[in-house]
């Protein structure tokens, strides 16, 4: 008989079994926290691109109306759902007669969007040219047309 093996069976493969399933818990909890500071990036991600697609739902508008119009010079904010919301701030500058009947003028759209948490804001400067255009039957019609000079992220 051996006496001098205190240690009861199986002891080693009971230490290197919790050895194991330590090591296999540490890695197993950094891939879930991998998990999940990847899905906060993709939902920050999404929210920051959201904020982009507000702005330019004011960018839209804003331009529609300066064409339709003959003379546009409103502000306006926009509650797109609740936490989405959109501005668009209209800067004019002094008209520039092209031609007869032709009159150009610079301005400046600054639009915001906002979704949750982030704000990003646009400029964009252009030039609109306004065509006066006069039927035979003496109706006066106006045409304008917008040319981007340049468009600007602001703020992010």
């Amino acid at each position: 008989m051996n006496k001098n093996n205190s240690k009861p069976k199986g002891f080693i493969a009971i230490v290197s079994l919790l050895i194991i399933a330590t090591i296999s818990m540490f890695f197993a909890m950094r891939i879930l926290m991998d998990g999940v500071n990847n899905a906060s990036l993709s939902a920050n991600s999404l929210n920051y691109e959201n904020t982009r697609i507000n702005a330019t739902t004011c960018i839209e508008d804003a331009l529609i109306r300066i064409k339709k119009q003959s003379q546009f010079n409103t502000n306006f904010n926009y509650t797109i759902s609740e936490g989405n919301t959109c501005s668009a701030t209209l800067t004019w500058f002094n008209e520039i007669p092209v031609s007869l009947g032709v009159v150009s003028r610079l301005v400046n759209l600054d639009v915001t969007g906002v979704n949750g948490n982030f704000t990003r804001t646009f400029r964009y400067e252009m030039k609109v040219t306004r065509y006066d255009v006069n039927h035979l039957d003496g109706t006066l019609e106006y045409m304008n047309t917008i040319t981007f000079n340049s468009i600007t992220e602001i703020t992010s």
